[in-house]
C-alpha cells in the first residue's frame, strides 16, 4: 500500500521541514495518497507537497525527453549520408511525427521536444541533469536551451554554468534577462547571427480559439519594426480615446489594427474606428474586456466514436453502412492488432503489425469494392486525378489531414491514393487527404498506410504502434 502523505515518521510528521526531497520512485510513493489525505496538512506541509509534486514532473518530463532521445539517436545513426532523397521525411522528421502521434501532440510540439531532447542529453547535459534531480522545471530548461542555440560551444558552456547557478530560484523572466545579457556580450556575433536569420522567416500566422474568435499575429518581426508599428497605433489609439471614445484601449487598437490591414487610409481607419466606439453598447457585466485572460486553443483531432457492437471482419457491406458498422469494425480491427501484440516479441511487433493489418485489408477487398462501386459497372475512375465531385465528397469525410495529430485543412492536402495508382483506384475507397509533409512521410519504407475501409484508415508506425483514423463528415 502507498505510505500516506500525513504519516508519522518517529513522531514527525512526513513533510514537516522538509525543503528538499529528491525526485524518483520514492517520491512518486509519498506523493500516492488520495487527495483527502491532504485535509489534515497545515499550509506549510501543502506548499510542501506541492513543491515536491513539482519537483517530481521535472524528473519525469526528464525521463519522456532521454526516451525521445534515445530513439531519435537510434533512427538517425543509420540513416545514409548522401544526398538526401527529398520526396520522402528525413529519419529525424519521422521521429518527430512519430512522437507527436505518440503524445497527441502536434508535429511543430513534438519537433520542439526532439529538439530539447537532443540539447539536453548533449551539449547542454549539465541542464538536463539538473531537471532530472528537480533543481529546475521544465520551463526554465527550455529558457537556457533557447538562449544558447546555436551559440559556439564554449559560449554556450559558459552561459549554462552561469544559468545553472541561480536558476532554481528565479523566475523564467528573471533567468532569461540574466543569460540573455551573458550570451550577448559572450557572442554577439552569433546573436546577431541568429536575429537575421529568425527575421528572415518573419511570418502571419492565423488561428481559431475556443470562445469562436480568431488570433492574428505578426511573428519574428525586426524589433524597431515591431515597436514603431505598435507605437504608431498606440498613439492613434489613445487619440481616439481623447476624442470620446470610451472602450479599452486594447479593443481600440485591435480595431485600429484591422481597419489599416483591410486596406483605409490612416485618417478613415480613426474615423471608423471612433464610429465604432460611439455606436458600441456600454458593458454589461461591470468587467474591462481587456482584464479577461486569454484561452490557449486546443485541436480535438478524430478519435474513435462511442463503443458500437461488433462486427466480425469479414462480414457484409451491409454490416458497415454508416457511421455506427465503421465504428464497430475499427474496434474489431483495434482487439484484433491487440490480441496480436499481446503475444509477440515486442522485436517481432512492428512487423507482425503491418503484416495483420495488410491481411485484415486483403480480407476485406471484395466487400470494400463491393460497397464503393453500388451500381456502377466498373469500380472507380479512369485516369489519375479525381473529378471534382469525388473530391469534394472526401473532402467532406476527412475535413483535415488523416495523421492523427495534424491540423491541415483538407482542401490545402494533396489527395492522396493510399494504394499508389495502378495498381491502386482513383476511388473514394482509396483516396485521402495528406498534407505535403505527412505525404512524404507515408513514402518512407518503415510507416504504412492502410485504408481498410472507405474513410476508416490504419497508421502502422516504426515501432509497431498503430493509430486508427475515422470518418468525421462535418
Amino acid at each position: 500500500m502507498p505510505e500516506p502523505v500525513t504519516a508519522i515518521v518517529g513522531g514527525q510528521r512526513e513533510w514537516e521541514d522538509r525543503g528538499w526531497f529528491p525526485p524518483g520512485p520514492k517520491l512518486a510513493i509519498c506523493l500516492s495518497g488520495g487527495k483527502n489525505r491532504l485535509d489534515d496538512l497545515t499550509d506549510g506541509e501543502l506548499l510542501q507537497v506541492a513543491a515536491a509534486a513539482r519537483r517530481q514532473t521535472s524528473w519525469a518530463q526528464s525521463r519522456e525527453l532521454a526516451a525521445i532521445a534515445e530513439l531519435t539517436r537510434r533512427h538517425t545513426a543509420d540513416e545514409d549520408a548522401g544526398d538526401p532523397d527529398y520526396r520522402i521525411l528525413s529519419a529525424r522528421e519521422s521521429v518527430t511525427e512519430e512522437v507527436a502521434a505518440a503524445l497527441t501532440v502536434t508535429s511543430d510540439t513534438a519537433a520542439n521536444l526532439v529538439h530539447l531532447a537532443e540539447r539536453l542529453t548533449g551539449p547542454l547535459a549539465e541542464t538536463g541533469e539538473a531537471l532530472g534531480a528537480g533543481q529546475l522545471d521544465m520551463a526554465k530548461a527550455r529558457v537556457i536551451c533557447d538562449v544558447t542555440d546555436r551559440l559556439p560551444e564554449e559560449a554556450a558552456r559558459r552561459v549554462q554554468c552561469t544559468a545553472l547557478e541561480k536558476a532554481s530560484g528565479q523566475t523564467t523572466g528573471q533567468l532569461r534577462r540574466r543569460i540573455r545579457r551573458i550570451a550577448q556580450r559572450l557572442a554577439p556575433e552569433a546573436i546577431e547571427e541568429r536575429k537575421r536569420e529568425a527575421t528572415r522567416l518573419r511570418r502571419l500566422e492565423v488561428w481559431d480559439t475556443p470562445s469562436g474568435t480568431t488570433d492574428l499575429a505578426l511573428c519574428d518581426l525586426a524589433p524597431e519594426d515591431a515597436h514603431a508599428i505598435y507605437n504608431k497605433i498606440t498613439a492613434a489609439a489613445h487619440g481616439i480615446r481623447t476624442d470620446g471614445d470610451t472602450r479599452p484601449l486594447n479593443a481600440i487598437r485591435a480595431d485600429l489594427a484591422a481597419q489599416l490591414l483591410h486596406g483605409a487610409e490612416l485618417p478613415d481607419a480613426i474615423r471608423a474606428v471612433l464610429k465604432q466606439g460611439c455606436d458600441a453598447p456600454a458593458p454589461t457585466d461591470g468587467r474591462d474586456p481587456a482584464s479577461r485572460q486569454p484561452v490557449s486553443a486546443a485541436h480535438h483531432h478524430t478519435g474513435p466514436r462511442s463503443p458500437s457492437p461488433r462486427s466480425e471482419p469479414g462480414g457484409t457491406s451491409e454490416d458497415l453502412s454508416g457511421d455506427t458498422g465503421i465504428a464497430a469494425l475499427a474496434d474489431e480491427v483495434d482487439r484484433r492488432l491487440r490480441h496480436v501484440q499481446a503475444r509477440v516479441q515486442p522485436r517481432e511487433l512492428p512487423h507482425t503489425i503491418r503484416r495483420t493489418v495488410q491481411r485484415i485489408h486483403d480480407q476485406f477487398s471484395d466487400a470494400r469494392d463491393a460497397a464503393c462501386r453500388g451500381g456502377d459497372e466498373v469500380h472507380g475512375r479512369p485516369g489519375y486525378r479525381p473529378p471534382a465531385a469525388m473530391r469534394r465528397d472526401v473532402e467532406a469525410r476527412h475535413p483535415t489531414c488523416v495523421f492523427p495529430t495534424c491540423n491541415q485543412p483538407s482542401h490545402r492536402c494533396d489527395l492522396d491514393h493510399t494504394v499508389p495508382w495502378r495498381p491502386g483506384t482513383t476511388c473514394r475507397c482509396n483516396l485521402a487527404p495528406l498534407c505535403r509533409r505527412h505525404h512524404r512521410l507515408k513514402q518512407r519504407a518503415d510507416w504504412r498506410l492502410f485504408q481498410i475501409w472507405a474513410g476508416l484508415l490504419i497508421w502502422v508506425a516504426p515501432s509497431g504502434a498503430w493509430y486508427l483514423v475515422h470518418p468525421d463528415r462535418q
